[in-house]
């Protein structure tokens, strides 16, 4: 799964794909629209110029038909008097003069005669002498003819020659008596019009009938002429460079006019103007994910923080409860990790005051526990069975009555040092220990019986500093004598021992004796009473089962000491019972090995 981070991230990032793939769809789009608008440009522009053209040509022709057709013209070139000529000259050299500004096309017109007359506006007359036989041959409308250069008054003009025979006119004929030619610019014919359509650098070519260059520049045409392009709409590759072309004819002139449009120029621009739109567009979407990530930082971190101190309380690290996340109610933090923030802290808070409340609550039931527990035990470990004081009185008694004043002295001390040991000896005690007072209560027992039973001790030299609970031990020899022994009508044995277990370091005591035992229905109830008095511990709303009077009766001494093993070891260690009637009873303790 993706991190919030991550997932934003991925989310902007399919965005702006979407979007710059829809910017270069657009892109493409608007290229295609204005390769369209520059070929509509360059109709438009070559119908233009083409009308220009054909104005301009138009004019000429009615002008130079002005002048042809002009009887003072007429008359100056048929006119052999000197004198009269030069009357005639003044008046056509000023026709000339004021006929020139109606077109600024014309450069210079001049008239030639087959008898010698001529003249001109300027320049040199000769330039026409060798357009005059090729002009003599056409027809009696103007024709345009090659291009020439025209020096006047030390200016050197690039013009093209046109060319009018003049006719004599009669009653009955029509006879040719002179060319009228006029130098026209070839750039003004077209209207000096602009190189360049729409910012973008163009040319325009001009050739007469006879495919001479007229206008424009000699290897571009050669280029187009080499090509021998037929259709009226096609592209030339000029140093490296695509030129879009349309051919035009010129029909006035009996020409073709070229206008030409560098495409690669304009598509430079207009890649150079996508570029740099797409270059700002990178860089806002960089800005835009830079302030983006500004925004979300904290709140990312917020987060993150939240989820490393949940991961840690989940995993017990009880000290993450004492964490908080920062809280900065700023322009940086939205609303929402505020609160979430906030809410969390205080659940912190509250988690905290609650777990001290409940440490607090365990500490006083620990501590009430502990304090029932040590009264508990203190209880049971002091609680003396009536009967022996009673009996061990009436020994006493009996041996006064006999004069035996030591072993009154013996057993006195014995039953004074076995309630001083009930009474102040410490909870925890050696083996060593407990069997002084087991050996001062058995001196008593076998005093009052004398040789009804022998005793026998089994222990390795290690066990007798183990720790074990005071009183745990006597209890149970105690009810070996009186419930085993005591009854039975044999002689009988007592053996007490005690051994380490050392695979699961236990200490394991025994005390056996080969009294009357019991039956197994008995043995089943006692085993159950012990058992039932620790569960009745663990389940406190469980209501115990009512023991047999006899049974409890006879197994109150087990049941202290089984109790009391249980308060200091806990479940695992309690009471082991075995016997058989006639036989014996054998009863171990198995608690932990501890020396310290």
């Amino acid at each position: 799964m993706l991190t919030l981070k991550k997932q934003i991230l991925l989310f902007f990032s399919l965005l702006c794909i979407c979007f710059i793939i829809i910017y270069l769809y657009n892109a493409l789009d608007y290229l295609r629209f204005q390769a369209a608008t520059l070929e509509d440009n360059q109709n438009l522009y070559s119908m233009q110029v083409a009308n220009t053209a054909k104005k301009s040509l138009s004019d000429i022709g009615n002008i130079a038909a002005s002048i042809a057709y002009n009887q003072v013209v007429q008359q100056f070139l048929l006119d052999k008097d000197p004198q009269s000529q030069f009357a005639s000259y003044q008046y056509v050299m000023n026709l000339l003069h004021n006929t020139k500004p109606l077109n600024n096309s014309i450069v210079d017109i001049a008239i030639i005669s087959g008898n010698g007359n001529s003249l001109n506006i300027s320049g040199d007359i000769s330039l026409y002498q060798d357009f005059y036989d090729d002009a003599y041959d056409r027809a009696s409308t103007i024709s345009f003819l090659d291009k020439a250069y025209l020096v006047i008054e030390g200016n050197r003009y690039y013009c093209q020659v046109a060319a009018m025979p003049i006719y004599h006119l009669t009653d009955t004929a029509a006879s040719p008596i002179g060319i009228l030619f006029m130098a026209l610019n070839p750039s003004s014919i077209f209207g000096d019009n602009l190189n360049t359509i729409n910012r973008v650098p163009g040319e325009l070519l001009y050739v007469n009938a006879e495919q001479q260059l007229i206008l424009g520049r000699e290897e571009i045409y050669r280029e187009i002429k080499d090509r021998a392009i037929e259709d009226n709409h096609f592209e030339i590759l000029f140093h490296n460079e695509t030129y879009a072309c349309q051919r035009f004819p010129i029909e006035a002139a009996d020409g073709t006019l070229y206008t030409l449009i560098n495409s690669s120029v304009y598509l430079r621009e207009i890649v150079s103007m996508v570029f740099h739109q797409f270059f700002i567009i990178i860089i806002i979407i960089i800005a835009a994910i830079l302030i983006l990530f500004a925004f979300l930082k904290p709140v990312t971190n917020s987060l993150s923080q939240l989820t490393v101190i949940m991961n840690q309380i989940s995993s017990g690290k009880q000290r993450a409860l004492h964490e908080r996340l920062p809280i900065s109610n700023g322009i940086r933090c939205c609303k929402e990790v505020y609160s979430i923030a906030t809410s969390f802290n205080e659940m912190l808070d509250e988690i905290e005051r609650l777990n001290h409340q409940i440490f607090d609550s365990y500490t006083k039931m620990y501590q009430l526990e502990l304090v029932n527990k040590k009264t508990e035990i203190a209880y049971l470990r002091n609680q003396i069975n009536p009967h022996f004081l009673y009996n061990t009185l009436t020994l006493i008694s009996g041996l006064a009555s006999v004069n035996e004043s030591q072993k009154i002295i013996d057993i006195s001390l014995a039953l004074s040092q076995i309630c001083r040991y009930s009474i102040k000896s410490n909870d925890i005690v050696t083996v060593r220990q407990e069997l002084e007072i087991i050996r001062s209560y058995l001196m008593i027992q076998m005093t009052r019986f004398e040789d009804r039973f022998d005793l026998t001790y089994d222990f390795t030299e290690e066990v007798y500093d183990a720790l074990i609970p005071s009183m745990i031990i006597q209890p149970i020899v105690e009810n070996a004598v009186k419930h085993g022994l005591e009854k039975s009508l044999r002689k009988g044995h007592l053996t007490i021992g005690g051994r380490k277990n050392h695979k699961d370091d236990t200490l394991v005591l025994w005390i056996y004796d080969t009294g009357i035992g019991m039956t197994q229905e008995k043995l089943e109830q006692i085993r159950k009473m012990l058992k039932d008095s620790i569960d009745n511990r663990l389940d406190e709303g469980k209501v115990p089962a009512i023991p047999d009077a006899a049974v409890e009766n006879d197994s109150l001494g087990l049941r202290n000491v089984n109790i009391r093993i249980y308060l200091y070891y806990g479940r695992p260690y309690k009471l082991h019972i075995d016997s058989e009637y006639n036989i014996g009873t054998n009863i171990q303790i198995k608690i932990p090995f501890r020396t310290s």
